[in-house]
């Protein structure tokens, strides 16, 4: 299983924003992209229809002004018609006619023009022949098809009065030029390049202000860190003074705790409650009477009975905190022996929380190493034989081998300091945990 890698909330919170605003920004920009280029395609297209039709009138209008000028057949007039605007159209640049085609309803026969140099003209002929004549229902049809790959406007309108006997209609496919086709592209991609600009600006001037926030809730994140953490010392202190001890006990015991932890390669999501823990393990003794918790002597069954309500009572106290309800591993388990002699529940090997078995092994550590007014601190190696001898009983084996290999080290730097400087490492190390634990990557 790989390790895991600790990083600070702040660092988290601002790969995540950096992270999820990119990621944002590209589905807006794509949606919005994708969005502009269908509605801008539709409505080039429309322009180009409509370019189209103002041909297809001009055709007309010009069919019909040489009917009345000449006299001639309306199949007549608009062949003569389509020849002039098809020199005009060449000459414009804005594309051809490379198919027209006109017939009267009722009558047989029609006038067709087909550009037969046009590269596209059987793809053109293929949908004409696809597409009988017809009279549209609104008197037109329009229809923009890609041939080719290529834009086409295929179009339908009535030549002269649809109420006459025999109306007669035009029907024309035109093709726009490549000038026309590109600056249609031109336009298209100019639009939507924009619309990807200003997402991505809106996403850059947004980016400092959510900036800025974060960095405002990291900063109350740190402080309420700050103020759980100094309400913990000063709870394991009031325990310790409730014991007629010192609160060093408890400070020394964290830190064995948080150092044999990392020697088991725990990540911090498992060492902060263990810290929690070994700082609150007696807190249930603030319930316990005053003559059973002071008593000089030996204590008889029933007293004995009475202190070990002392976990039950602990347990209650950090049930009411949520923050301190992950510390329940450690105070309610750190008087359970591996072999199950232990209380409050008499469980064994496995099932006493992991906390709980290494906070044993660690506690009883320091209090051997340490003067108490009824004893004196025992060396190392008496130290070590003792836990050695409970491997199996009282502690798990495991964590007993585990912890004799750091045990030297501990004991020189730590056993039976009192000092300001234990404090401040305590402090230094607890900050780095915290702020690191809660978000751990693969």
């Amino acid at each position: 299983m790989a390790r895991t890698r600790p990083i600070s909330l702040q660092s988290f919170i601002y790969r995540t924003l950096t992270l999820r605003l990119l990621l944002m920004a590209v589905l807006i920009g794509f949606f919005a992209g994708a969005g502009v280029y269908f509605s801008e395609q539709r409505n080039l297209t429309a322009q180009v229809v409509e370019e189209t039709r103002t041909e297809i009138q001009l055709l007309i209008a010009r069919t019909l002004q040489i009917i009345r000028e000449q006299g001639s057949r309306q199949s007549v007039a608009f062949h003569q018609a389509l020849e002039e605007r098809l020199s005009i159209a060449a000459k414009s640049g804005r594309g051809e006619f490379v198919y027209v085609n006109f017939y009267q309803v009722g009558l047989t026969g029609s006038e067709e023009r087909i550009a037969t140099g046009y590269q596209l003209i059987d793809s053109v002929l293929r949908f004409v022949r696809s597409h009988p004549r017809v009279v549209p229902a609104g008197g037109e049809q329009a229809e923009a098809v890609t041939l080719g790959e290529r834009l086409h406007i295929w179009m339908v309108m009535p030549l002269t009065d649809q109420a006459g006997p025999n109306p007669a209609y035009a029907q024309a496919m035109f093709a726009p030029s490549e000038g026309v086709r590109r600056a249609l592209l031109k336009k298209l991609q100019r639009s939507v390049v924009l619309v990807l600009l200003i997402v991505a600006a809106t996403s850059g001037l947004l980016y400092p202000v959510i900036l800025q926030l974060v960095r405002k809730l990291t900063l109350f994140s740190h402080s309420l860190l700050d103020a759980n953490l100094g309400t913990l010392s000063l709870l394991a202190s009031a325990i310790a003074k409730r014991d007629s001890e010192t609160d060093v006990h408890n400070f020394r015991v964290t830190l064995y705790a948080m150092r044999l932890a990392e020697a088991m390669h725990l990540d911090n999501r498992d060492i902060q409650p263990l810290i929690k823990g070994a700082f609150l393990h007696d807190v249930g003794k603030i319930g316990v009477r005053d003559d059973i918790l002071l008593k000089p002597g030996r204590l008889d069954a029933r007293e004995f009975a009475r202190m070990q309500e002392h976990v039950r009572y602990g347990l209650d106290i950090i049930g009411g905190s949520q923050w301190l309800a992950d510390a329940a591993d450690v105070v309610g388990g750190h008087h359970e022996k591996f072999d199950g002699s232990g209380y409050p529940e008499g469980r064994a090997g496995e099932a006493i929380p992991l906390a709980a078995r290494i906070f044993a092994v660690v506690d009883v550590f320091d209090a051997l190493t340490s003067k108490r007014p009824y004893k004196e601190p025992l060396p190392l190696e008496k130290t070590l034989a003792l836990l050695r001898q409970g491997r199996g009983s009282q502690f798990d084996p495991a964590i007993v081998d585990v912890f004799i290999t750091i045990a030297p080290e501990l004991y020189r730097v730590y056993a039976g300091r009192d000092d300001q400087g234990l404090r401040d490492e305590l402090k230094a190390v607890m900050a780095r945990v915290f702020s690191q634990g809660e978000i751990v990557l693969d």
